[in-house]
């Protein structure tokens, strides 16, 4: 009785979540489903671990791995882009994943795991500001400059790790390189032996995306021009894909 309670909570957790998709705190959800506090963490841990929740700075959201099963009925972004996906997985064998914006963290909508012995996985619980990371630095190449200042006018960029941008002047740079064609890069700038490079694809419907590739950085420079033109050709069908500009 006590497995089939857990699974009861959970799911209590998971339609909170569901109906609240832009993120809501353990606290929010403890009080919506009734359950201490503690409770609340060590399933939001556990759901996270499954893939199933994304826990950051913007609160509780919908993992990937859940986006991924509520689109198998019908379709959905993640769905008519995951064929060209798994083609990029399969050019380099490395970490790829479809994001979008969520305030200023970047949100996975899928992604497939590298399948090496050494791989580059996400942090459980970790942050995703999108100025630490090759996705949200695609990301935010389709938003504005007047659009990227004022999203973290009021918070300041800070370092997680020594190498992470903490200018606005450098992360406009970046940007505009990035709007000119050149691929995001994030460099240990997200996490200390994880490097990642990404392109943006566009804004479909209202919903700006990006692609990235992630892997242990003493994998970059060897791996660097095949990532590239996997991530190039992956970004081409999206784009056809979703008649994106």
């Amino acid at each position: 009785m006590e497995g089939i309670q857990v699974i009861a909570r959970a799911a209590a957790i998971l339609r909170e979540v569901g109906a609240q998709p832009d993120g809501l705190s353990l606290g929010k959800l403890a009080n919506a489903t009734g359950l201490a506090r503690s409770t609340v963490q060590r399933i939001v841990d556990a759901l996270e671990t499954e893939h199933l929740l994304q826990a950051g700075a913007g609160g509780v959201r919908p993992g990937w791995g859940l986006r991924r099963l509520g689109e198998l009925p019908g379709s959905g972004i993640a769905q008519e882009l995951r064929a060209a996906l798994y083609q990029l997985f399969e050019a380099t064998h490395e970490t790829v994943d479809l994001s979008t914006l969520s305030g200023s963290e970047a949100l996975f909508m899928d992604r497939f795991l590298s399948d090496q012995a050494e791989r580059a996985v996400p942090t459980l619980g970790g942050i995703y500001p999108a100025y630490t990371m090759a996705t949200g630095k695609a990301l935010l190449a389709c938003l504005s400059n007047a659009a990227i200042t004022q999203l973290y006018l009021h918070a300041p960029l800070q370092s997680l790790t020594v190498h992470s941008i903490t200018s606005m002047d450098e992360l406009l740079r970046q940007i505009a390189g990035i709007r000119a064609g050149d691929f995001a890069y994030d460099l240990e700038e997200h996490a200390l032996g994880r490097s990642a490079i990404g392109l943006p694809i566009g804004i479909h419907k209202g919903v700006p995306l990006a692609i990235s590739v992630v892997l242990p950085s003493q994998r970059f420079e060897r791996q660097r021009a095949t990532v590239e033109a996997a991530l190039r050709s992956c970004a081409e069908h999206c784009r056809d894909r979703l008649s994106v500009m």
